[in-house]
């Protein structure tokens, strides 16, 4: 700890003898991180929740061909929609990438050679419906970004061909909802960004009153934020639904380490010039601090680890994690010299030039000398209370009061916690990835419209790969035959096609007996219908479930559709595998969900194994956590009372909760333990000193954090809008937690360690005494 406090002072001492050259450092690193910045991408939909998977690779390369629907609707069979559609189809067949257009236009071609000037003549080839589909196929295995370009070359040529008045023409499909959601999801961070800064910057001016330059750290904070655009971007992380929820919380956390940087200068030069202040003020502050945005990183690292096979999560915390070590680089660089130029300008503590060099050139250092000391002197800390105002004086009575009483308190907190552990059981989650996005999304309006139309469901069809080296044989055809009709028998599958469909469609109804029948049927067959179902060395079943599955009912559709396939017995040398997008991300993401307590179990050991390193006392390690417990369960019981749903993104809030947390009670405690360092100081008066002397700094802190969490409240996508109700709440718990049962938490493991420590010291005097060989040596 001392070496930290050494550090962290030279470091204080450098930025208050180079002001200009650090600020000139941190515009060099904004310049940086702006071309980073302009290397993000954007991933959405199911894509973003699906990890690395041999097998979906393979379905993705082979069959799963993208698709640009246009939805025509008016009078379909009138000449002049009909030559429009056919423009439209040609047009639309000569865009790269594009495998194939589908249109009625075709079948009436097909007939008569050209679209005729009859409708009657064109409906009698396609009918006379008032809807008509346009397919447009592209490659199997593009990218969302390869894609997109599709979806805005199909907007253009529809205005280009001129459909006539009357008839409703609508671009939608996977590649025109992936780029309207991503837009979204663009604009979605920058509003989320401005209302994080416009309410703390509120909170700051209201809240942080008494200091020079109270809105300084939200300048600080948004440099650190620009630096983690540019980071995420030369790292390669993409952006998404999750993602975009990182930035107001790195705000938040943020205006914590710069506010506790500016709350503790402003302290110290209530009884030391500026140049003694600053570093005496870092290296006061900088160590619990640093020590708190570890122990914040280790929590999303544990969400990092625990859903690393789903890559929105790992996006989500390996941002954050950035984000965290860049902002409190920020509050450094950026904060630390401009309050130092300010005081220089104001004239604060001027000295004279031999001065100025004496200082600056010397190889020791007043901070240094007082860090040095093995206990704290008044050039450290201040137990004078001085003028705190009326919140410190309020926190620091309300922190003695309640550790006065430490047995009653955390009684009440253990009953509040067990009632939340008993709550977490009865809340509903929410797991459909459909569910997470706007629901009056033009793109996704556009998309519920087309499957109305087309007779399908939300996401009725799911894929089965079927590998080996005889997929065409008729052992596996019958196999897959067998297969169809068991499983749609079962509830909850529609119907099937497969290979074997295919093939019996073609003969006549029968599948042949040799695998040379076979070949001869799949050849006579066009290659853009065979590719639907046959590549090399795989074949693709479809399954069709029922439509508008709930996420029980999709989980049980897999489990059925699965164990069919296991009753089936495929033949020896085949192999059947569920698999697609849509059959690989909602399992992943209810796994997550499932799996909340361990996340926040692999939070809480990561946070304690480092405070335990790093203090290597266990006392010291133990108390910052205690709270934290006793918020995991207390949040239950918030979202009980609001009806919020765990979402993926709210099952990490428990590891994130304990690291961000941490820092509060972090910060109370290494101030406690200052304060009681001293001579003549109790452990109440310690309790109330750093009560009333950090306490209103977290406090400031913590209520801007609420402000700027409270921006993601006001998101378009419900679960980021749940995410922010949820995360407001568990930082004003925290906040709770810190001032409340911290206190109380430091009384009664000291009254143990007293304890331990007359155990100890009782039995040594009894083991002494009863040695004679001892006593003698003592004489």
């Amino acid at each position: 700890m001392k070496q930290s406090r050494r550090f962290f002072s030279r470091i204080g001492r450098f930025v208050q003898a180079h002001p200009v050259m650090t600020l000139l450092l941190a515009v060099a690193l904004i310049g940086v991180a702006f071309v980073g910045a302009g290397q993000i991408e954007s991933v959405t939909g199911d894509r973003a929740f699906v990890g690395s998977n041999p097998t979906l690779d393979t379905f993705d390369d082979e069959f799963d061909y993208g698709s640009v629907a246009t939805l025509v609707r008016g009078e379909v069979t009138d000449p002049t929609t009909m030559r429009a559609i056919d423009r439209y189809d040609q047009r639309m067949s000569a865009v790269e990438d594009v495998q194939t257009v589908n249109s009625p236009a075709d079948r009436v071609r097909e007939e008569y050679g050209r679209i005729p000037d009859s409708q009657t003549k064109i409906e009698r080839v396609i009918g006379s419906p008032d809807t008509a589909v346009i397919g447009i196929v592209t490659d199997a295995g593009m990218t969302q970004q390869q894609s997109r370009p599709i979806y805005t070359k199909a907007v253009d040529r529809k205005g280009w061909v001129q459909f006539p008045a009357g008839v409703s023409v609508t671009v939608t499909g996977s590649a025109a909802f992936s780029t309207q959601l991503s837009a979204l999801i663009q604009q979605s961070t920058q509003q989320l960004l401005g209302l994080a800064v416009g309410l703390m910057t509120v909170a700051l001016f209201f809240l942080f009153r008494g200091v020079r330059l109270r809105l300084l750290p939200i300048v600080a904070v948004f440099v650190g934020v620009i630096y983690t655009f540019g980071a995420i971007g030369y790292a390669g992380v993409p952006n998404s639904t999750l993602t975009s929820a990182v930035f107001p919380i790195l705000i938040g956390l943020g205006i914590d380490y710069s506010v506790q940087f500016h709350e503790r200068y402003e302290e110290e030069l209530e009884t030391h010039p500026p140049k003694q202040a600053l570093p005496l003020a870092l290296g006061g502050i900088g160590p619990p601090v640093s020590i708190a945005a570890i122990a914040a990183t280790l929590g999303f690292g544990a969400t990092w680890i625990s859903s690393a096979g789903t890559p929105a999560f790992v996006w989500f915390a390996q941002t954050s994690m950035f984000g965290i070590g860049l902002t409190f680089l920020s509050g450094i660089i950026v904060l630390l010299p401009i309050l130092t130029l300010y005081a220089r300008w104001r004239g604060d503590g001027e000295t004279t030039d031999t001065d100025a060099d004496t200082e600056t050139n010397s190889d020791s250092d007043p901070a240094d000398e007082a860090i040095e000391t093995t206990t704290p002197t008044e050039s450290t800390t201040n137990t004078d209370l001085g003028d705190i105002g009326m919140l410190g004086r309020t926190l620091g009575r309300t922190t003695r009061f309640v550790a006065s009483h430490p047995i009653a308190v955390l009684l009440i907190a253990v009953v509040l916690l067990g009632g939340g552990l008993a709550a977490g059981d009865s809340l509903e989650t929410l797991a459909d990835s459909e569910e997470f996005i706007p629901q009056d999304l033009p793109a996704y309006v556009d998309l519920q419209q087309f499957r109305t139309v087309t007779g399908g469901g939300s996401a009725v069809q799911y894929d089965m790969l079927v590998t080996g080296s005889n997929i065409r044989d008729p052992t596996a055809l019958r196999w897959m035959e067998q297969y169809r009709q068991i499983a749609t028998d079962k509830p909850l599958i529609d119907g099937m096609q497969t290979p074997a469909t295919l093939v019996k469609q073609h003969n006549g109804g029968e599948i042949p007996a040799t695998e040379t029948g076979v070949k001869r049927v799949l050849n006579d067959i066009p290659a853009s219908e065979r590719a639907n179902y046959y590549s090399d060395g795989y074949a693709h079943i479809t399954i069709i479930g029922e439509r508008n599955m709930n996420t029980d009912e999709l989980l049980d559709f897999l489990a059925i559709a699965d164990s069919s396939s296991e009753l089936t017995r495929p033949p020896a040398g085949l192999t059947a595998e569920l698999t697609g997008q849509a059959a690989v991300s909602t399992p992943s993401i209810v796994t997550q969900i499932e799996t909340r307590n361990v996340t926040t179990g692999l939070g809480v050991l990561f946070v304690f194994g480092a405070l335990l390193l790093y203090y290597r006392n266990l006392i010291r390690a133990v108390a910052p956590l205690v709270p934290m417990l006793f918020v995991i369960g207390w949040q239950n019981l918030y979202m009980s009372a609001l009806s919020i749903p765990v979402s993926p993104l709210g099952a990490s809030l428990g590891a994130m909760s304990v690291g961000i947390g941490a820092e509060y009670t972090i910060i109370v405690m290494e101030r406690y333990f200052e304060e009681f360092g001293q001579s003549g100081v109790s452990r109440l008066d310690a309790v109330e000193i750093a009560g009333a002397r950090v306490g209103k700094a977290i406090t400031v802190s913590g209520l801007t954090t609420v402000f700027g969490f409270s921006a993601l409240t006001l998101s378009p996508f419900p679960i980021l809008g749940d995410f922010g109700f949820l995360t407001v709440g568990v930082i004003f718990l925290t906040l709770v937690a810190a001032i409340l049962t911290l206190p109380p938490t430091l009384i009664v493991l000291g009254r143990l360690s007293d304890l331990v420590e007359r155990v100890v010291a009782s039995r040594r005097d009894i083991a002494v005494q009863g040695d004679p060989d001892e006593v003698k040596a003592d004489d």
